[in-house]
């Protein structure tokens, strides 16, 4: 788009330069656009090199496209068609490139048992089933939500296809059946466990009796010595113990430093475990590690297994454990998990997490791990979700991790090297978006303890208002400042 710009602006330029006036001011927009490409060439790309890289084709560009306008000096017909051609072939050029890079990283594919996920009018029930019935395929009601006067997900089906049949192929035919008001693909959702990382040690600042804490460094990193003593000395009490829902691989419920009211899956992956110990692991114990959690009346944490045991989760069963923890009674979701999509939007992510927020859940996910834009992956760009990166300990933007810009509602946490609770009561280092996510899911749990009747929106206020800034903000969004979160909760 900023390449466009600039391609306009000059165009302009070289075809008002028989008017001084105009030209001069022509002219000043240029080069403004030419300051807007160089801050666009920064932002959107990391390294040192890449923002050369992008600036050299640009100018390459635009200088070629100078040459031939000014060729054409005698020919305003030719000039104005090739400065059209030149603007919006550089804007599909940029667009098609981008969808590209993104959409390469993964390959999603419909899951197997129910690959394709369509919304219906229950007036129409019969001919759709008729037409399901006739194609060899299965209609199934997706999912079962306790209060369906709050939502359209109980007119979900999936359609699950005979394997000789392309459901690719069955899109457009369902598409245009009466009835269908939506139709998608119920995506495949691989998992990869992190890859463990390195301890860091950080200085040993007291901040509680937990001896593994000194391993801890975004503790430090985020000034938890205020935090902790906040509570303590104010006498500060919980309204509430909030309902956390870990949406994983499940939580060894049996952890040393877990304290899980009810037994939840067994989590052989480990990866639901350590998101759970880095929201609400039992600080000051004695045991283990700390985290966001102040004390045992605050939080009270569930798993829901939305990741199978060998690593593969789909659009529905993520969504059914959305429906699951709303129903339930959460207060907040988290969910360090997604993927690229292939679709543009997704509806079903959309109801499923409107249906969770008007029940009273503040749902926190994963900006992902491809270094890519946030916006191509769900369910982080679902709407009204707080969408989670990693920054270092230099407070920059993990190199892994997605960025956020073109996302309404983005917040940062440290999610390298961090050490949480992993099964069997081992403790592990894991770097990911997925470690970032339970930091921020854990603070909004204890904000949620304390105003129970606060919303998406008023708490991403709280955090991002006393939030910090960043390397680079824009694609990080706001350092959370446990601490000033806390005090302004109160104060307002």
């Amino acid at each position: 788009m900023a390449l466009s710009i600039s391609i306009l602006c000059l165009g302009f330029w070289i075809l008002s330069k028989d008017n001084a006036l105009l030209s001069t001011k022509v002219r000043l927009l240029f080069y403004l656009s030419l300051a807007g490409l160089v801050i666009s060439s920064s932002i959107q790309t990391e390294s040192v090199a890449g923002i050369f890289l992008a600036l050299a084709i640009s100018c390459t560009t635009l200088a070629a496209v100078g040459f031939v306008l000014d060729m054409l000096n005698n020919n305003k017909f030719s000039q104005i068609m090739i400065l059209v051609l030149a603007v919006f072939g550089s804007y599909y050029i940029s667009e098609s490139t981008y969808k590209k890079q993104d959409l390469s990283q993964q390959n999603l594919i419909p899951d197997t048992k129910g690959e394709i996920l369509l919304e219906i009018d229950r007036n129409h029930f019969s001919s759709i089933q008729e037409y399901a019935n006739k194609e060899n395929a299965v209609l199934t009601r997706a999912f079962r939500p306790f209060s369906e006067d709050l939502t359209n997900l109980d007119d979900y089906y999936t359609l699950d296809v005979q394997n000789s049949i392309n459901p690719e192929s069955m899109l457009s035919d369902i598409g245009s059946l009466e009835g269908v008001k939506w139709i998608e693909y119920n995506e495949i959702i691989p998992f990869e466990l992190p890859k463990s990382a390195e301890v860091y040690k950080s200085e040993d600042r007291g901040l509680s009796n937990d001896p593994s804490v000194v391993m801890q460094w975004h503790l430090s990193f985020l000034e938890m010595e205020k935090y902790y003593p906040l509570f303590s000395k104010n006498q500060i009490t919980p309204k509430k113990t909030a309902k956390l829902y870990i949406l994983d691989t499940g939580i060894d419920s049996g952890h040393e430093d877990l304290q899980i009211r009810r037994n939840s899956q067994k989590d052989k992956q480990g990866h639901g475990t350590h998101c759970a110990g880095v929201a609400s692991a039992i600080t000051n114990n004695s045991i283990g590690v700390a985290s966001m959690s102040p004390g045992k009346d605050w939080i009270d944490v569930h798993g829901i297994q939305v990741i199978g045991d060998v690593g593969f989760g789909s659009q529905k069963t993520i969504i059914e454990g959305i429906i699951q923890a709303a129903d339930e009674g959460a207060d907040v979701i988290s969910m360090s998990l997604g993927g690229i999509t292939n679709q543009e939007r997704e509806k079903v992510y959309n109801d499923a997490v409107k249906y969770a927020n008007d029940k009273g859940a503040i749902v926190v996910v994963a900006a992902g791990n491809a270094n890519l834009d946030g916006k191509r992956y769900s369910p982080a760009n679902a709407e009204n979700v707080i969408t989670v990166t990693s920054i270092n300990e230099k407070g920059e933007k993990s190199g892994f991790s997605n960025h956020v810009q073109n996302l309404k509602m983005g917040i940062s946490a440290p999610g390298e090297r961090i050490l949480s609770t992993t099964p069997s009561n081992t403790y592990t280092s894991f770097n990911g978006t997925s470690m970032a996510t339970p930091q921020v899911a854990g603070l909004v749990a204890v904000i949620k303890a304390i105003r129970p009747e606060l919303d998406t929106k008023s708490i991403y206020s709280i955090l991002s208002r006393t939030g910090k800034e960043t390397q680079n903000t824009i694609r990080t969004g706001k350092l959370i400042q446990p601490y000033k979160a806390i005090q302004l909760t109160l104060s307002e």
